[in-house]
């Protein structure tokens, strides 16, 4: 046994988190002394340090491994993440960019402005901007991985000892070296930087000149972080963060495998979120994305059976009877995570147990899928620690999908034209059917609560006064509407007799051209 894994076992015992041994059901619990078991966790991970300090950044709103104590409490942990020295940088920064290196060494400056466990970044000026001028960290050894695999084994306990399992730490394993290299990070802003004028976040455009496989500048973003928006109250902002989190999977076929608030920020004026960094991008498979979209709306509209054929899909990439029928087993099984005290979003809560249920169901998950999970997770958590500070309560999460939504319809309406692109997101009402229920049920909350004007121009030469946003909603009723009504044709068109076949084809063509035409006047 080496001296760190006596470290681990010795200090998973004084917090009473060790392993039971082979007479560890006979033992006596421990004397309580007042400190939870979330912060025992937390203390026990800062104490051993290094690569347990990843593993707790790795843990964090990882629901369906933990509960609410042990969430709130490794919120609170900070990795000690040590900054690639500056002068090692600059190295590498001459050696990748030659001559050019001269203007970004000369005014980079002595701090870092971020260090994280995979990236270390300073800020500099080039051709009179401030830039972010980036480098990956060292990666972890391969002996001290191995080590920290032996050593977790230590950590026990009913409630924790799941955190432990194989298949968990093989999870680990691949979600910390998936962003050890910066190539993957280089091809994804690439990407990003030729659709950054499409997305509804902006993120980091990459200066072609001076960036690498290896050492990567982008201009700086100022802006308030969500962190400090959030602390003030900001429930806005959270929705641009679940509009960000819906928008990478649906839309970017990614999910942020780090999603951290303060790497988002809103410029000072600008009502668009902007991303600082994006060094852990997850590629979804193509063939994943739609089961994926179905997923998010099936919940959000609370269609539990194609919520649980999708999530099988998205786990085993098939649906089988077998799954699904556990699967929805263990949903009506388990209750909701209570958490005392606290505002939770409906969705959120409803993505959790999901989530829960799919950890008790065993087997292996796509990292993907989880992280898409605790993404969620922490939209729902922050959406909570908003309101808590004097924000209105609202599901964020639902009211990000519907933008997301009109905003892939405008962008992509060209794909609508094909028969069978509609007839797949036509299945199960899909995202459109979702988006239509949703708008609908607003206008009449709207009109119920008098918040919208409707106007009659009852002089011939009068320009009617303009309603408190009745126009943008009229028209968002609108194409609530059109889709709402092609989708019934796509559906159950096939349905009826010949003769009225081709009414509905007219019908249809009819309703494209209209629904085009209400894309393309949204701004």
């Amino acid at each position: 046994m080496t001296k760190h894994e006596t470290n681990a076992d010795n200090v998973f015992r004084r917090f009473g988190l060790e392993a039971p041994g082979l007479l560890g059901g006979l033992a006596v619990p421990p004397r309580s002394d007042g400190i939870g078991a979330g912060e025992k966790l937390k203390d026990a991970l800062e104490q051993l340090g290094g690569i347990y300090l990843a593993f707790a950044e790795f843990l964090l709103w990882r629901s369906d491994l933990l509960g609410v104590d042990y969430l709130m409490a490794l919120r609170k942990v900070r990795p000690d993440c040590q900054p690639v020295p500056r002068d090692t940088a600059v190295a590498l920064i001459r050696q990748e960019l030659g001559e050019k290196a001269n203007e970004v060494v000369g005014e980079m400056e002595t701090q870092p402005v971020w260090s994280t466990l995979s990236r270390t970044a300073w800020l500099s000026r080039y051709c009179g901007s401030t830039v972010v001028v980036q480098v990956a960290q060292e990666p972890f050894p391969e002996a001290e991985l191995a080590r920290f695999e032996t050593g977790i084994r230590y950590l026990g306990g009913t409630d924790v000892r799941q955190v432990a399992a194989p298949e968990i730490i093989a999870e680990f394993r691949s979600w910390l070296r998936q962003a050890e290299s910066c190539v993957t990070e280089r091809s994804y802003l690439e990407v990003l930087g030729r659709v950054s004028g499409d997305t509804m976040v902006a993120y980091p455009v990459l200066i072609p000149e001076i960036s690498t496989s290896r050492v990567l500048c982008w201009p700086w973003i100022e802006g308030e972080t969500v962190s400090s928006l959030v602390r003030r109250g900001s429930v806005d902002a959270v929705t641009q963060v679940a509009m960000t989190v819906l928008e990478q999977f649906c839309s970017l076929s990614v999910v942020d495998a780090e999603l951290d608030w303060d790497a988002m920020v809103l410029p000072e004026g600008g009502k668009r979120l902007a991303v600082r960094r994006v060094s852990h991008p997850l590629a979804i498979p193509s063939s994943q994305v739609n089961a994926g979209m179905k997923y998010l709306a099936a919940v959000l509209e609370g269609r539990t059976s194609l919520a649980v054929q999708t999530l099988v899909k998205l786990t085993v990439g098939k649906s089988t009877a077998n799954l699904e029928s556990s699967l929805l087993g263990l949903m009506s099984a388990l209750e909701p995570e209570l958490k005392v005290n606290l505002w939770f979003p409906e969705s959120a809560a409803a993505f959790e147990s999901n989530w829960q249920a799919l950890a008790h169901l065993g087997g292996g998950r796509p990292l993907y899928l989880n992280c898409l999970h605790r993404n969620l997770m922490a939209v729902g958590y922050w959406t909570a620690e908003a309101v808590a500070a004097g924000g209105t309560a609202a599901d964020t999460i639902a009211d990000a999908h519907w933008p997301v939504v009109e905003r892939m319809v405008k962008l992509n309406a060209s794909r609508f034209l094909k028969p069978e692109v509609l007839t797949e997101w036509a299945v199960g009402l899909g995202l459109l059917g979702f988006g239509a229920v949703r708008e609908a049920n607003r206008f009449a909350e709207e009109v119920r609560d008098n918040s919208v004007t409707l106007e009659v121009d009852l002089g011939a030469g009068r320009k009617p006064a303009r309603g408190h946003g009745g126009s943008s909603i009229l028209r968002q009723l609108l194409i609530a509407g059109l889709l709402a009504a092609l989708l019934f044709i796509l559906r159950w068109g096939g349905t009826v007799n010949p003769g009225a076949q081709g009414i509905l084809v007219v019908a249809g063509s009819l309703i494209l051209v209209a629904l085009f035409w209400a894309v393309a006047r949204i701004r």
